[in-house]
């Protein structure tokens, strides 16, 4: 390889000598590849160089869900409307901020040099200046499971799992966000209860009318207009019952590149419980009711302390396009 005509009279043509300025072991031409290598199951000496890399190096995204145990087993089928087993995996890499160098002299395939800010001499580098670069990936659900009974019960089951890497060139430093959650929900509706004294709503909008005789009945038939209809309007008047369980184990880490150092930088270990309730009161009028529980705990308690909350509330939904 030889430095491009662009270099200046003193460089042209020349071969590279890495004594004149080379890449630095901790420029993003040298920390993405081998952050990818890392964490995308790949060989760091054998990795490609592209801060953008192409799809084969990425895993895929992927959702599966099986609701064939219904089928199957006539005891599911006995005791469940629905049975489905659900699993997700996503993945997400971004380049947080880069820009192009103005200096930039192509070698080949957008590989060439820029030139040193404090020697001015030509360095090897990539057409990018990038910043920071991030992979998040999380099983959303890694294994979940919703059922709905035939009693009109329905619960969920899911466990979660995240994890968030951001890479720093600026700090050279390496920022690690893990997650693991566990959802435990119920629901019940029960239909047709009287509350408040609440009954069904019947209008009659005509009144039909009877033939007494005969001739009656003829003349009703001939004369059209004279027909009446009648219909009746019903409310179910259903409240419908949810209790939600969540709990949540999060925790951050440092990583310092150039020292080899880590550091626990946050987390905490969160506990949560929703109930709800909904009634439909009549066709224009839905009462709804929640009350909300949570408790965070830091696992790192330098800056945070353990935190209560409680929240609660009724509402009342007033709709006239019903």
């Amino acid at each position: 390889m030889s430095y491009p005509k662009s270099a200046g009279e003193e460089w042209a043509g020349k071969p590279y000598n890495a004594e004149n300025g080379g890449v630095e072991a901790y420029s993003a031409d040298v920390m993405v590849p081998a952050f990818l290598a890392a964490y995308c199951g790949g060989n760091a000496i054998s990795s490609p160089l592209d801060i953008f890399p192409t799809l084969s190096r990425l895993m895929p995204n992927w959702s599966v869900k099986y609701s064939g145990l219904t089928k199957l087993s006539p005891w599911f089928a006995d005791h469940f409307k629905s049975f489905n087993i659900n699993h997700a995996y996503k993945s997400v890499y971004a380049v947080g901020a880069y820009n192009s160098y103005s200096n930039f002299m192509e070698y080949m395939n957008g590989w060439g040099f820029i030139k040193d800010v404090t020697t001015g001499n030509p360095i090897p580098s990539s057409m990018y200046n990038v910043s920071t670069v991030s992979i998040n990936e999380s099983f959303s659900p890694l294994l979940g499971v919703d059922m709905a009974f035939n009693s009109g019960m329905t619960a969920k089951m899911e466990y979660r799992k995240t994890r968030t890497l951001n890479l720093s060139m600026t700090s050279v430093a390496l920022t690690e966000n893990f997650s693991n959650d566990i959802v435990v929900g119920f629901g019940y509706k029960i239909k047709d209860l009287n509350l408040f004294g609440a009954k069904s709503i019947q209008s009659n909008e005509g009144r039909k009318s009877k033939s007494k005789g005969k001739n009656n009945k003829n003349n009703d038939d001939k004369n059209n207009s004279s027909r009446t209809t009648s219909r009746t309007r019903g409310v179910s008047h259903d409240l419908n019952i949810r209790a939600d369980f969540s709990y949540r184990m999060q925790n951050a880490l440092n990583r310092n590149i150039q020292t080899a150092v880590t550091t626990a930088t946050g987390g905490s270990t969160a506990y949560k419980v929703a109930l709800s309730a909904d009634y439909t009161f009549s066709r224009l009028l839905t009462l709804s009711g929640f009350l909300d529980w949570q408790r965070n705990v830091p696992l790192v308690s330098q800056s945070s302390y353990p935190t209560t909350t409680a929240d609660f509330g009724v509402s009342m939904k007033f709709s006239l396009t019903r």
